[in-house]
């Protein structure tokens, strides 16, 4: 029970850092395309001299305890880290996380237009550099970043870390624990858990139409995903044209250690965006 517990307040969520090493970046709220009367939250952290600059987009993973959405790369100094090193840091709270307005439909078309409008109001700022765009996101943020990329093929650079990429495998899986089953759970309350639902919101399904360069990583160990599906995403990325790499940590289960997987991601990060890093 008590290891149910702990993986229930896992789901499809993961912790960048233990330490509150963050300063205020600035918070903005705008319309949410599909309903005026709803709101997105997004933070911001500009760095040094004047813009465009190459922009990186952050998608937090499902939070169980107070929600706070993308306050989180604020609180944990991800926003500040990044700036610093000469990009524009963005991370924006999915519907029902944070102060963005629910329900969430786990990574469906209304999360997936909050994200897009948040981009879209950046690019029409003149903040971001043409064609020097990273999303990255975690768990559930893996999902909707996949989803956003697929429709957006001026996005250059994506970063999936822990996600399920087919949904109808996952939910179908005869051999899936307990902890799995929980997650299922959760991910049919917020679809509705109908064929399309699932089909819809499974990243694989997008593979061809995802133009950016991708970076997918999954611990092998992993107690919530399937690491066979990040490499079988890698495999139809690259099928189909597009450029693509899934690494699989041995060693590491869902929450794979900031310190070792910065150690590909940011080289990645560097190299998509044609920026040199700063120390």
């Amino acid at each position: 029970m008590k290891k149910t517990l702990l993986a229930l307040l896992m789901i499809f969520g993961l912790m960048l850092s233990s330490c509150d090493a963050g300063m205020a970046s600035t918070s903005f709220r705008i319309q949410h395309p599909d309903d005026s009367s709803k709101q997105i939250e997004y933070f911001v952290e500009k760095p040094p001299g004047k813009g465009p600059w190459p922009t990186v987009v952050l998608l937090h993973g499902h939070q169980e305890i107070r929600r706070p959405g993308g306050e989180d790369f604020v609180k944990w100094g991800v926003l500040k880290e990044l700036s610093s090193r000469g990009y524009l840091a963005v991370a924006v709270s999915q519907p029902g996380y944070g102060n963005s307005s629910g329900p969430a439909d786990f990574c469906g078309p209304f999360t997936q237009h909050a994200v897009a409008a948040v981009i879209a109001k950046l690019r029409a700022e003149g903040l971001v550099s043409p064609q020097k765009l990273l999303i990255e996101g975690i768990s559930r943020g893996a999902i909707t970043a996949g989803l956003v990329a697929a429709q957006d093929p001026s996005i250059s650079g994506l970063i999936l870390i822990s996600g399920v990429y087919d949904l109808s495998a996952y939910v179908n899986d005869p051999h899936a624990s307990s902890v799995k089953q929980s997650v299922v759970k959760a991910l049919m309350a917020e679809t509705g858990g109908t064929a399309d639902a699932l089909n819809a919101r499974s990243v694989i399904s997008y593979a061809s139409e995802i133009k950016a360069a991708t970076l997918i990583l999954n611990g092998a160990k992993d107690e919530l995903t399937d690491p066979e599906q990040a490499q079988s995403l890698s495999d139809r990325i690259t099928r189909a044209g597009g450029k693509a790499r899934a690494i699989i940590y041995p060693e590491f289960g869902h929450q794979i250690p900031v310190e070792e997987r910065n150690k590909d991601i940011d080289p990645f990060m560097d190299g998509v965006l044609g920026n040199a890093r700063h120390s």
